[in-house]
């Protein structure tokens, strides 16, 4: 019996080999797949089967892209017709997201930055109010508290007075926030309601998007839910966020993305719009001068590899002159991000990462990977501060002339297998306003001692050592 349990087990071993190397995962994912699948057989192949295998990931995209081919190309289409309409001239860098993901430049944008639910909430409802044609939402959590429940309310009612109204949600970020009888509302009053991916095999690809679009004039994206600790902070600390309130051509980009993840949530085939797709892409109400670009990655045009948010970045990194300053909640870099960090400060450009001292959930998890990527970076001159608080943005500024806002989290699973997207500016007056924001972030912020951290206890780097090894999974 033992002879054949061994045989068993080498069988299953060789198994584990092929399937994880002829995957297309980069080494350090493979290497941690391989410990989880040899150390946990059978647990460690169902969850792999759900959570690490691309086969079955890949032959939905391809599914969706074909069942919704012709959609796409018209969304594409209708977006096509305003590129760069003003007959500017790009930047090295505008020019490359463009090439890179399809990225249309506008430049009659106007932009409000919240750095707190409270503020957000407060315009986000009031516009709302407003709404005369149709409201898109998306998030990827929604709660059932008084902030989720008013948002519901006010969508009910739009509903009720003949406003056509779509909500996405994440069906992985709202499994435990008791929202789904807020829902079974909405939907009794008219709104239309979707699950993104509520499929058991697509558990480990998840949209974390964050959309509002309001008549296709006005948008709001970034790193804020729906709840009330968005507003009111958790155990009596702060919440810091960053949200934005757009207006102008980017809200396009915006509403294709919407309606690129409404078509490819929709399961029962009919896609619920009372509209041709070109009606909710009214003209711009231009009302600013600021040029800024879209970029996302997922399925909502051609260009859907997943490493279109990792390239940008990468990209975006490796332009700094002067100074690279970002907040970023969750830090496992992927390894050309990590090496292009160490690069900068080493070339003397001011690295400036600020993270958060506190997590809701699984802390120790993340302060230990943190941490294992921290000590790399130290002796490179990068500079960590740890927000008094907990810090939820995610932004980056790059010298003195650019600017991210989004979703995207300077971990693998953001550059690399979420569906996410930012905003990206090139204005020195938006530049410096972030700088000012920033600042005194810093002032609410302790800078990591690295004397004391480099005299950390043996067991504190072993736990590092062995967390870190699941990163990529993370």
């Amino acid at each position: 019996m033992r002879q054949v349990l061994s045989l068993l087990y080498i069988a299953y071993l060789l198994f584990v080999i092929f399937m994880i190397f002829f995957s297309r995962k980069k080494p350090t994912q493979r290497f941690s797949w391989i410990l989880v699948l040899i150390f946990l057989p059978v647990v460690g192949l169902v969850v792999y089967s759900i959570m690490g295998s691309e086969v079955y990931w890949d032959y939905k995209r391809r599914k969706i892209r074909q069942r919704h081919k012709a959609v796409f190309l018209e969304l594409d289409a209708i977006i096509r017709k305003w590129h760069n309409r003003s007959g500017a001239e790009l930047s090295p860098t505008q020019q490359f997201h463009y090439k890179w993901c399809g990225s249309i430049l506008t430049d009659d944008n106007s932009v409000e930055v919240f750095t707190n639910g409270k503020p957000k909430f407060e315009r986000l409802f009031a516009d709302l109010r407003q709404a005369r044609d149709h409201i898109h939402v998306q998030y990827f959590t929604i709660h059932n508290d008084s902030v989720g429940q008013e948002l519901i309310s006010i969508l009910k009612e739009k509903a009720q007075q003949g406003v056509e109204v779509k909500l996405l949600y994440d069906s992985f970020g709202c499994w435990f926030t008791f929202v789904r009888p807020l829902f079974r509302e909405l939907r009794q009053a008219g709104g239309r309601i979707q699950g993104i991916r509520p499929w058991a095999r697509a558990l480990n690809y998840r949209n974390h998007r964050k959309l509002v679009i309001i008549d296709g004039c006005v948008g709001y994206l970034g790193g804020m839910n729906v709840g009330e600790h968005y507003a009111e902070g958790v155990r009596g600390m702060e919440w810091r966020d960053t949200h934005v309130r757009l207006t102008g051509g980017v809200v396009r980009d915006l509403q294709q993305i919407f309606i690129s993840d409404w078509v490819a949530s929709e399961r029962k085939g009919r896609l619920g719009f009372r509209n041709r797709l070109q009606h909710y892409f009214p003209a711009a109400q231009a009302d600013g001068h600021l040029p800024a670009q879209i970029i996302a990655s997922g399925l909502y045009n051609k260009y859907i590899g997943q490493d279109v948010i990792n390239l940008s970045y990468f990209n975006l990194i490796n332009g700094a002159q002067r100074r690279l300053w970002i907040q970023t909640p969750y830090f496992a870099p992927s390894e050309p991000v990590l090496q292009s960090l160490k690069t900068l400060a080493l070339r003397g450009v001011d690295v400036r990462i600020m993270t958060s001292s506190y997590y809701t959930f699984g802390g120790l998890f993340h302060h230990n990977i943190k941490n294992y990527f921290f000590r790399q970076l130290i002796d490179s001159g990068v500079r960590v501060f740890k927000y008094k608080g907990i810090m939820h943005a995610k932004v980056m500024l790059i010298d003195d002339d650019r600017l991210c806002i989004g979703t995207v989290n300077l971990n693998v699973r953001s550059l690399e297998r979420d569906d996410e997207l930012f905003i990206y500016f090139e204005s020195g007056e938006q530049n410096a306003l972030y700088s000012t924001i920033f600042q005194a972030d810093l002032a609410n912020s302790i800078e990591l001692d690295y004397a004391r951290f480099r005299k950390e206890t043996l067991l504190s780097r072993a736990l590092e050592s062995v967390v870190s090894l699941f990163s990529p999974l993370s």
